[in-house]
């Protein structure tokens, strides 16, 4: 999904990221295994993902439309690769 980020101004491809934290995640496996479990699948689950910037992981991002996207590839203004 093609993007742009109001917080970094990033134009480009979209990223799924984990809700959730990873540190949590570890800290739930170490204690105590049910809830470990539970949270990893739940961060894996569609529900615990979202599409968001990949350079600031900002979940607000505004979904550009095929003749927006054209008019960012005119300008020169897409990230290179």
């Amino acid at each position: 999904m093609k993007i742009i980020c109001p917080s970094c101004q990033y134009v480009g491809e979209s990223k799924a990221i984990a809700k959730g934290s990873r540190k949590i995640e570890i800290a739930l496996w170490c204690c105590l295994l049910l809830p470990g479990i539970l949270y990893t699948m739940w961060r894996q689950s569609q529900e615990g993902r979202y599409e968001g910037c990949p350079e600031c992981l900002e979940s607000k991002v505004r979904v550009l439309k095929r003749k927006d996207w054209k008019l960012y590839e005119r300008s020169g203004r897409l990230p290179s690769n």
